[in-house]
């Protein structure tokens, strides 16, 4: 939670110092500078929240993070076919939860220019957090296990920057590790310095 924090603080304060040195020779600037979040569904629900950076009206360069929660993971399967009535020990339920952390680089093609396509994938580091059940004497209880593992995040996205402070952002995100790979869909919104002004 706190690396959530620090992040979101990091994102706001960019994009103010963006927004400030820009204002005046908007139509001039070929560089922006904007946040992004996103809801995420697919395996589990979450979310995703980026500072990206678009050099020349082209190049990119973004900075995530990205984290989902599922609550309510079923006994083992082992544990079900012995047909005995097992009662929890734990007055938490059991839950699954992902993080990643990334960096990416990405080029933009443009439809016209209010509609662009962004082709983006990096490095980042997944922390994933199961699970462990123990059972004894018809009662069973669980402690979570946590696994840190480096990734490929894959994460295209279809912009649409309605003005030059606000826009509409929607694609699939993959990360890949050899520990477990996450698939979803992500829908969210841009704001900063997001395109040029007409």
């Amino acid at each position: 939670m706190r690396s959530l924090v620090l992040f979101i603080l990091f994102c706001t304060m960019a994009v103010s110092t963006q927004a400030q040195w820009s204002y005046k020779d908007r139509y001039k600037v070929k560089h922006f500078l904007y946040t992004s979040g996103d809801v995420i569904m697919g395996q589990s629900y979450g979310g995703n929240l980026g500072l990206s950076y678009v050099y020349n009206n082209k190049h990119t360069i973004n900075v995530g993070f990205a984290a989902t929660n599922k609550v309510g993971q079923p006994l083992p399967e082992e544990y079900l076919k012995s047909g005995e009535e097992l009662i929890s020990t734990s007055s938490n339920e059991a839950f699954q939860n992902f993080e990643d952390l990334h960096i990416m680089i990405g080029q933009i093609f443009y439809v016209n220019k209010k509609i662009r396509i962004l082709l983006q994938g990096g490095p980042g580091i997944s922390t994933h957090r199961n699970p462990i059940f123990e059972v004894t004497d018809h009662q069973y209880s669980h402690k979570m296990q946590t696994t840190k593992k480096l990734c490929l995040v894959v994460n295209p996205k279809l912009e649409l920057p309605f003005c030059c402070s606000l826009g509409f952002s929607a694609g699939p995100l993959l990360v890949l590790n050899n520990y477990k790979n996450y698939f979803g869909v992500g829908i969210g919104l841009m704001y900063g310095i997001t395109r040029e002004k007409s």
